[in-house]
Parts: C-alpha cells; sequence; structure tokens
C-alpha cells in the first residue's frame, strides 16, 4: 500500500504542477497518506457493490424489464 500511495502522490503533484485542477469526481484532491487510503478503501467497496449487482441483473431471465431511469412518468 506505501508504494501504491506513492505513485498516487505523485499523480497528484503531477496534475497540480501541469497548471489542471485534480479531478475530484474521480479522484481525492489530497497528498494526506490517510485520506488516500481511506479513498482506495471506499472505491474498493463501491466497486464491489457494483459488481455484486451487475451480477445479479446479469442471472435474472431474459424476458425481465427494469424501470428505465430516463423514462419521464
Amino acid at each position: 500500500m506505501p508504494e501504491r500511495i506513492r505513485r498516487y502522490q505523485e499523480n497528484i503533484k503531477t496534475i497540480r504542477a501541469s497548471g489542471c485542477k485534480v479531478p475530484t469526481p474521480a479522484m481525492v484532491d489530497t497528498l494526506d497518506p490517510a485520506e488516500i487510503e481511506l479513498w482506495f478503501a471506499d472505491s474498493a467497496f463501491t466497486i464491489d457493490r457494483l459488481n455484486n449487482l451487475i451480477g445479479k441483473l446479469a442471472d435474472l431471465p431474459p424476458e425481465t424489464t427494469l424501470p428505465s431511469p430516463f423514462k419521464r412518468l
């Protein structure tokens, strides 16, 4: 984990040095190792939840229909 945090910190420094903003919806904008590790853990939890949901959706019968979030009621 220390090497992963170090590489993440280098990425943040590179983004900042280039004059760009860190894309906070995708990354946490910090150099604090504890916050970075927490962000990694939170991201892993989200990925696991999504994988579980995708697996459950894949197991549904083919004739199953799901409501569209884009359809107006």
